[in-house]
């Protein structure tokens, strides 16, 4: 059997940007699919041993190695110190240095750090969207500034920059048409844990919650615009009528410090508190359990890359209610109902429509999707 192509990944478990983290383990459980002699090996490389042991447990990949990174800082004995202290002075540098111990591997994603020296690795990246492009009010003028540092300089410099649609290689292309850096097209797909131990109804009863309802699982972001869905329940109140709609996430926006208490402030003064659950920041098995047991998920943002709420409804075979972006359009054919994420009166007469009537869906063979994204991924690591 040939030897093991050795991938690195650089991995950090980060609550402030989950869909940085599940985009990771979501490439290495899409390895796990491929066939015994095709799986690489990877080392994880991480600040902790606890972030490897997330990689560990969650994956259950067999093929797993740690790399402490950032390097540790490196250690002189006494001797050495005062060996270098006195060379420092006859020939103004030190005769004893040491060199940090590099990872064995044959590719590294992404890659983007001067500090790994291995011989031919590629310099490739991973760019998520260029929302700051689109969105510009979201961002203050130092964090655009810089992304623009980054992408010139890093991205633009590398090998290959990776997108995660034709959406945003498109964009990429239009502000960086002179790139050294080639692009590459990479879907991901998701892997979910299983969820199939957690009791429905208990969970129902944990969080106070009453079938039927909708739900948008979202960071509080304000480009993932929760204000949409409020104004629409809001009319659908007015008009008399119930509704129930969960939120989960975490309820903060490093971008943007009010937009959870402008959230807040709207439902109690319109009183939608018997409208709307808010749970929080919540275990992914739970609310993997509630998405299943929704009318539907509702995805209204004004902007996206890929979204990782549009892969978890179709990996659920779950009707989706979706904001209609062009990589939305690009992601998701069949099981959604798009809406202008500028009108809230469409999405409530959309909501209204299924509160009556729950929306039918068709299968997807959501398998072959995770192991397309691991083919195309081993194809990336041969460019």
């Amino acid at each position: 059997m040939a030897e093991r192509k050795r991938i690195g990944f650089r991995f950090s478990y980060n609550e402030n940007w989950i869909a940085g983290s599940y985009y990771i383990l979501n490439i290495i459980h899409a390895l796990n699919t491929l066939e015994d002699e095709k799986k690489p090996k990877v080392v994880i490389l991480s600040e902790t041993i606890e972030n490897f042991n997330i990689v560990k447990n969650e994956t259950n990949y067999p093929f797993l190695e740690y790399f402490i990174f950032p390097f540790p800082k490196l250690k002189y004995n006494l001797l050495q110190r005062a060996i270098n202290k006195l060379s420092r002075v006859v020939f103004r540098k030190n005769l004893i240095t040491k060199l940090h111990k590099q990872p064995n591997i044959d590719f590294l994603y992404p890659n983007h750090i001067d500090a790994i020296n291995v011989p031919k690795l590629k310099k490739v990246n991973w760019v998520p969207d260029f929302q700051e492009e689109h969105l510009p009010q979201f961002f203050s003028k130092k964090e655009i500034e810089r992304r623009k540092h980054i992408q010139k300089e890093i991205y633009c410099n590398g090998d290959i920059v990776v997108l995660s649609s034709l959406d945003a290689e498109k964009d990429f292309k239009r502000l960086y048409p002179r790139s050294k850096a080639k692009t590459f097209v990479l879907n991901f797909a998701v892997t979910h844990p299983n969820f199939n131990h957690i009791d429905s109804k208990k969970l129902l009863n944990k969080y106070n919650l009453n079938d039927p309802f909708f739900f948008s699982p979202n960071q509080f972001w304000a480009h993932k615009n929760h204000m949409v869905i409020l104004k629409a329940i809001k009319k659908i109140k007015d008009n008399n009528r119930n509704i129930l709609v969960l939120f989960s996430g975490k309820e903060s926006d490093f971008r943007n410090s009010e937009n959870f208490n402008l959230i807040k402030s709207y439902i109690a003064e319109n009183q939608l508190e018997n409208y709307v659950k808010l749970l929080g920041f919540i275990d992914r098995e739970e609310q993997l359990c509630l998405m299943s047991k929704a009318i539907a998920i509702i995805q209204p943002s004004l902007f996206e890359g890929w979204s990782t709420v549009v892969e978890d409804a179709k990996a659920l075979n779950k009707f989706i209610i979706l904001s209609n972006l062009a990589v939305h359009l690009e992601q998701i054919n069949k099981n959604v109902h798009f809406f202008s994420p500028n009108n809230h009166e469409e999405l409530g007469q959309i909501l209204d429509k299924y509160n009556k009537e729950y929306p039918e869906t068709s299968e997807f063979n959501y398998k072959e999707s995770i192991y397309k994204f691991a083919e195309k991924f081993m194809d990336l690591t041969s460019k």
